[in-house]
């Protein structure tokens, strides 16, 4: 029975750390009524995030880019063009679809849990 235990610890182990790091890759959008964010993650470990009220049309903002990765304590480390570092708490629910990602305002000193949804892109390509 502990044996059964230890291999299935250790396999959801390095599955859970694994998949972290490869699931945020894609494109993230969160929208309420007051405010709406979008951030896009490549498998190069680049970022890229935009901002703005829920009104307005964030496409058009500018975007802040930069790195990310996973740090030892599970956080999404990110480092800005403007060599500023955020970590945030990530959390992955609906088969990776979700994330539930902890921003801090640094204006503000409070910290506020986000939920975001995956983008699925399709393209739609005209038969001959």
């Amino acid at each position: 029975m502990r044996k059964i235990f230890l291999v299935s610890f250790l396999f959801i182990l390095t599955h859970s750390g694994f998949s972290q790091s490869n699931k945020i890759t894609g494109s993230w959008i969160l929208r309420d009524s007051i405010e709406a964010m979008q951030f896009f993650t490549k498998a190069d470990g680049t970022i890229q995030e935009r901002r703005g009220f829920a009104n307005e049309n964030i496409w058009d903002k500018n975007q802040r880019t930069g790195k990310y990765s996973f740090g030892k304590n599970g956080k999404l480390v990110i480092t800005w063009s403007d060599n500023s570092v955020e970590n945030r708490d990530v959390k992955f629910e609906d088969h990776f679809n979700v994330a539930k990602i902890k921003i801090m305002d640094k204006s503000k000193k409070n910290t506020k849990t986000y939920l975001f949804v995956r983008v699925r892109d399709e393209e739609v390509i005209p038969g001959n």
